[in-house]
């Protein structure tokens, strides 16, 4: 828009000088004339250093000296000049009035000429201020939005967070329930029909009573499993996890836990599982002064890593019978496990996530 209204502004001030000049005087000077203005009017409107504009301004100003008819284009160098703040070269053209000295009616139009075009470069030079302003007040007022919005969806996360961690404590409460009380009150009831059987000698009560026995004992398997699969689904990885590395004092350990809560239970537990004794080993075997720990979900798998950076002739010492549970589980669930002794010690293990969908 800046741009337009520029070369708008410019084509109009040269025209008008042309007319001008033409009154004047008429012959080649005249393209001469408009040509000269034209470029030295477009060389000092591009970015260059305030010396070199002001050269440009001076050489303009006092050309009319030489060639009178630009004094009819001073209206150009007025724009560049009160556009760029910088006004003092068109001091320069104030002998070119009393050398070229036009006629009065000349001289009040180029005059005029000059204070419009003061004018409307004042006035471009404020719409582009405003204009920058705007997109200030814009991009001030877009970063606070994205900012509320990444507060709001952390606030958000946490808040889910939170609920989750007290389902799962509800979920270990009603298991602890279930088991104190029903399953205390099942086999009570179930030594009691035991009891009644051995000193039953009634023959029509053997059947009832071995009945409800076997119903008793139903009912116990299918609470110990109800519970079995509460606690199970309980177990929030990530702060079980944190729980046991802030445990764990043999040497500081950078967790990073990448992970959605719909990972299946059979992953947590195997990773759980594992950590534990990755931590064992490195406490029992290693020198190590810092160890990782990172669990990551990709698309089409499960990540765990333990590294540490203990010695690795103590390295050979920890394949043992925990390395070989760690692979057993891992087998499993049809994932790969690998070690490495290079640099410490290094667990490296993937489980395959349509495994654990079928």
């Amino acid at each position: 828009m800046e741009l337009a209204f520029t070369l708008g502004v410019k084509t109009l001030f040269a025209l008008t000088g042309l007319v001008h000049a033409m009154q004047m005087e008429q012959g080649s000077r005249l393209v001469l004339c408009l040509f000269t203005a034209l470029a030295l009017s477009f060389a000092a409107q591009l970015p260059a250093s305030r010396i070199l504009f002001m050269v440009l301004c001076g050489v303009f100003c006092l050309l009319p000296l030489a060639l009178p008819q630009m004094l009819c284009f001073l209206p150009l160098i007025t724009f560049d000049a009160c556009y760029r703040r910088e006004i003092l070269p068109l001091i320069a053209a104030l002998p070119a009035f009393f050398v070229v000295r036009p006629r009065t009616e000349l001289l009040v139009l180029i005059v005029a000429g000059c204070l419009l075009a003061a004018m409307l470069a004042i006035a471009l030079a404020w719409l582009i201020h405003l204009r920058k302003e705007l997109q200030s007040v814009k991009d001030e007022a877009e970063s606070e939005t994205r900012s509320a919005s990444q507060e709001k969806k952390a606030l958000s996360a946490q808040q889910n967070a939170e609920i989750h961690a007290a389902t799962l404590q509800e979920r270990n409460r009603i298991a602890r329930e279930i088991h104190d009380n029903v399953g205390h009150m099942l086999s009570r009831a179930i030594l009691l029909t035991g009891a009644l059987q051995t000193v039953n000698k009634d023959d029509a009560m053997t059947e009832p009573l071995h009945s409800l026995n076997e119903s008793l004992n139903d009912a116990m398997t299918s609470i110990r499993e109800s519970v079995h699969d509460l606690y199970d689904d309980s177990l929030d990885l990530e702060r079980a996890s944190k729980t046991l590395l802030d445990e764990f004092q043999f040497c500081p350990v950078d967790f990073r836990f990448q992970c959605s809560r719909s990972m299946p239970r059979e992953v947590k537990y195997c990773f759980f599982t594992i950590l534990k004794e990755a931590l064992v080993n490195i406490a029992k075997h290693s020198g190590a002064t810092k160890a990782t720990v990172s669990m990551t979900e990709h698309p089409a798998l499960y990540q765990m890593i333990v590294q540490d950076n203990g010695n690795s002739p103590a390295a050979g010492d920890r394949r043992g019978i925990g390395l070989a549970g760690m692979s057993e589980r891992v087998n499993a669930l049809g994932g790969t496990i690998r070690f490495n002794d290079d640099n410490g010690f290094r667990i490296f293990l993937t489980v395959p996530r349509e495994q654990e969908a079928s």
